[in-house]
């Protein structure tokens, strides 16, 4: 593990290519997936980073496709959904082989349980998402619940994050997803760097640490990340001073 967690050095984006989470590092947390709003400033910054990476810019996120390509309408930026078993390239999306078996059952069990307490449930392509943020006290319960039932099916993984829990496909992560892409004409020969801030994110810096990239890691916690921010605004700040640069 990586024992140097100060603020990354500056980056020369035109030799590198960038592959970023969405919520909590691009946007802010919000109680409810539906309330988040991408800001003027990380649009702007998007812009300028795929133009300086000559379009190697990837979201690499746990939302599904249709829920997170609105967020970033008319930027041209690759997408990859529901922890890495989604892939858009040029507006092209495709669920990689065998995502999604189990997910219809476990959802039929799950349902009636996040109903009955309040719990926001997702029904994703490729995975389920049970929200407990409005109801903390449930965190153990829920997260017993997804432990369970992954142990019960060999094709899916239990993944805990921020306030939420879910199943997903075993086979798929951000990290599968990051070394799919690396092989694209836009991200091949370009040095990988990782953003996020979520323990979902960390199949993702060692991806990009395998092949010869950079974790970054935005707030606490334990990680496999090359280094640390401590907040989004520190993130986003040093986004806009390495563009600036070029």
């Amino acid at each position: 593990m990586p024992h140097d967690r100060s603020a990354p050095p500056r980056v020369d984006w035109s030799a590198s290519a960038a592959y970023l989470d969405f919520d909590g590092t691009l946007v802010d947390l919000a109680p409810r997936p539906e309330d988040v709003r991408l800001g003027t400033r990380e649009r702007t910054l998007l812009q300028a980073l795929t133009e300086r990476c000559s379009g190697g810019v990837a979201i690499l996120s746990g939302r599904d496709l249709e829920n997170l390509r609105p967020h970033l309408d008319g930027l041209p930026v690759i997408l990859s959904g529901s922890h890495g078993a989604q892939i858009d390239i040029n507006g092209d999306p495709t669920l990689v082989p065998g995502a999604g078996v189990g997910i219809e059952a476990a959802f039929n069990v799950l349902k009636p349980f996040a109903d009955a307490n309040g719990l926001l449930i997702e029904r994703k392509a490729a995975a389920i998402a049970v929200h407990y943020r409005a109801q903390p006290a449930m965190a153990d319960e829920v997260t017993a619940r997804i432990d369970s039932l992954a142990a019960g099916h060999p094709g899916l993984k239990p993944v805990h994050g921020k306030m939420v829990s879910e199943l997903a496909s075993k086979e798929y992560s951000k990290g599968t997803a990051l070394i799919q892409l690396s092989n694209h004409p836009r991200f091949a020969r370009r040095t990988p760097v990782a953003i996020g801030d979520d323990t979902t994110d960390e199949d993702m810096f060692r991806a990009a640490r395998s092949v010869g990239g950079i974790g970054i890691k935005i707030g606490a916690g334990q990680t496999t990340a090359n280094y640390r921010f401590d907040t989004r605004a520190d993130m986003t700040r040093w986004l806009a001073e390495t563009l600036e640069d070029c």
